[in-house]
């Protein structure tokens, strides 16, 4: 496989340097026009030329034949899962913290994920940790309900110490 690819760019290498030997002695005006145009479908005609005559049986072998084991899959899997909620968590923590410094508010944020539609990680609990007046705390919680849609009821506000 990798030596037909090595001849197909080699192909398209030695098309693309021919047309542009062609094109540097041709004369200006209708000539170098329709030379362009001749090697624009040189150039096209060595790019598609192979692959109109890839042997497809030996490629549909190949595909078949080439599998990883299904230990190997399951593990990418699981392990692309935990990265991605990971960011999520990351990436909401930051953004909330960002607009409790916009309010004045100086505090530590935990987000946590459960899966969402499609089974895809999404921010679900926020736990708030800081010394928080009233008010900021009512602007918190609003601000997190219209960007995260977590309701208040899933919104924990904690005093620094840990005491909710």
């Amino acid at each position: 496989m990798l030596a037909w690819i090595k001849a197909w760019l080699l192909g398209i290498t030695a098309a693309a340097l021919l047309v542009a030997a062609a094109q540097s002695l041709m004369p200006g005006g209708a000539v170098r026009r329709v030379g362009r145009l001749t090697g624009g479908l040189v150039l096209l005609l060595a790019a598609l030329g192979p692959v109109l005559t890839l042997d497809q049986d030996a490629l549909s072998r190949a595909l078949s034949e080439y599998h990883l084991p299904v230990e190997e899959v399951e593990a990418f899997q699981n392990n692309s899962a935990d990265v991605l909620q990971a960011l999520i968590e990351e990436k909401a923590v930051a953004y909330i913290s960002d607009k409790a410094e916009d309010l004045g508010i100086a505090c530590s944020v935990a987000v946590e994920t459960r899966a969402g539609e499609g089974g895809y990680p999404v921010p679900y609990q926020v736990t708030v940790a800081g010394a928080l007046s009233q008010q900021q705390r009512q602007a918190l919680t609003r601000r997190i309900e219209a960007d995260f849609a977590i309701p208040a009821e899933r919104q924990i506000y904690q005093k620094a110490e840990g005491v909710t």
